[in-house]
């Protein structure tokens, strides 16, 4: 699959504001995953997180070759810190 950010975040708004669903889509959705898409494969990771109270989309993603996943919980780190100065700016949280 090839996406820009900018598709990725489309995708990941539009599942949460529900306009891609009909009928009860949306329940067994959200019973499945809430509000954010993270994957990996070998070379690269990537994180599409919605942060509902900001009404937000953050898109990360990393070029990693670590295949025992030993990265995971540093891009983890890197990812609220970015949150957390996206919150300072616009005063959030």
């Amino acid at each position: 699959m090839v996406a820009t950010a900018d598709d990725v975040g489309i995708f990941i708004r539009v599942l949460n504001n529900g306009s891609v669903f009909e009928g009860n889509e949306r329940e067994i959705y959200s019973g499945l995953y809430e509000y954010e898409h993270t994957g990996w494969v070998p070379g690269y990771q990537s994180f599409a997180i919605y942060h509902q109270d900001q009404d937000t989309v953050v898109i990360l993603f990393y070029s990693t070759t670590d295949s025992e996943l030993l990265n995971w919980n540093l891009s983890q780190i890197i990812n609220n810190r970015i949150l957390k100065i996206f919150n300072k700016q616009y005063g959030l949280n």
